[in-house]
């Protein structure tokens, strides 16, 4: 059955026993494959999707074993939704982002963040426009969604020097981690965009040939990118929104009480378990990276927020033209977006980053 395998642990017992086919479905072991983009080093392997993989064998008494398939084993994390949908693997994580043009609302939902504000609260604000918008799940038809999660704060402007200004951006060559919207807002500020592998960005910073890129706190630690990247301007360019799939097939075929499980531990309890971890490594790694490597957050001034969230406007607008013409109902999108952003999201100079680490 694809690439899923059952294995009667008690068969022969059943057997003789005379128990009827659906108590010897209940003895069955279920070992499903993961497909992940990331290395077994990774914080989001130890941090949360250990863990969640887990809960699922606790929860099913042993009965469901996640094995994880690390650094693109079963397939590139653009082809990872196909993967799944497929059969190739049984189930996957992986960012909406990469797979451009396959998921209008969900890949670049946050590219209406505004760059004065800090995604304070993301997982919930999704799941939120989700619900609003239920047409949106027509993206993801083909596999069982478990779960979405998105990444605290967003994706900054980290440097060498100190940009303090808006005017500093003028001339910059900038470095997007991202697709070609990120880059129009950062073109907008005036600065040279460039697009480097992540493999290579400290060497490129470190030898000049970029002065800027686009980070999180997080790469900073866990990439030693605060090795080299001594300055990070609270400018928000974009956030990222995660998905967590499973084949329908395999899904499907589990008995009653397994499925019951795999719901219980996806949905709110996985939705929470990720929304713990992006907030604890996301400012655990900005404190690490003030206290011990140096590092000094930058704040601008309010007209030149404001100036920035004007410049920006027309990528906004490019957004929702984009999921218009996929067929999504965009001015009404924005404006719940826009809604939610009072409570999800905080000015730089009230966010839980400047609670952290202060500011210059």
């Amino acid at each position: 059955m694809k690439s899923f395998f059952l294995v009667l642990i008690m068969a022969s017992v059943l057997f003789a026993s005379g128990m009827p086919p659906a108590e010897s479905r209940a003895a069955e072991e279920y070992v499903l494959s993961l497909n992940l983009p990331i290395p077994p080093i990774h914080n989001r392997w130890h941090f949360a999707l250990k863990q969640w993989t887990e809960e699922l064998n606790k929860r099913s008494n042993g009965r469901i074993r996640v094995e994880p398939y690390f650094a693109e084993a079963l397939s590139k994390e653009a082809d990872a939704f196909e993967s799944v949908k497929d059969g190739i693997s049984d189930m996957a994580e992986f960012s909406y982002d990469v797979a451009v043009g396959q998921f209008p609302f969900h890949e670049r939902i946050f590219t209406l963040i505004r760059p004065s504000m800090s995604l304070e609260d993301p997982t919930p604000w999704v799941l939120e426009m989700q619900n609003a918008f239920p047409e949106v799940q027509k993206e993801l038809d083909g596999v069982k969604v478990l779960f979405s999660h998105a990444l605290s704060v967003g994706m900054l402007i980290g440097s060498k020097e100190p940009i303090t200004s808006l005017a500093d951006f003028k001339g910059k060559k900038i470095n997007v981690l991202g697709d070609y919207q990120v880059a129009n807002k950062l073109r907008a500020f005036g600065a040279s965009v460039v697009n480097i592998p992540m493999a290579d960005v400290f060497m490129s910073m470190q030898q000049g040939v970029i002065d800027a890129t686009s980070c999180d706190y997080d790469l900073l630690v866990s990439r030693r990118l605060g090795d080299v990247v001594k300055h990070v301007t609270l400018v928000n360019t974009t956030g990222l929104v995660f998905a967590v799939v499973m084949n329908k097939d395999v899904y499907d075929g589990m008995p009653d009480d397994l499925k019951q499980v795999v719901d219980s531990v996806s949905g709110e309890y996985g939705r929470t378990l990720f929304k713990a971890f992006w907030e604890k490594k996301q400012y655990e790694s900005l404190n690490t990276w003030v206290s011990d490597m140096g590092g000094t957050l930058h704040v601008l001034s309010d007209a030149d927020y404001a100036e920035a969230d004007r410049l920006t406007e027309p990528v906004m607008r490019e957004w929702i033209d984009i999921v218009t013409k996929a067929g999504l109902p965009g001015k009404a999108i924005e404006a719940k977006f826009r809604e939610l952003e009072t409570r999800y999201a905080k000015p730089w100079n009230q966010s839980h980053s400047i609670d952290i680490a202060g500011k210059k």
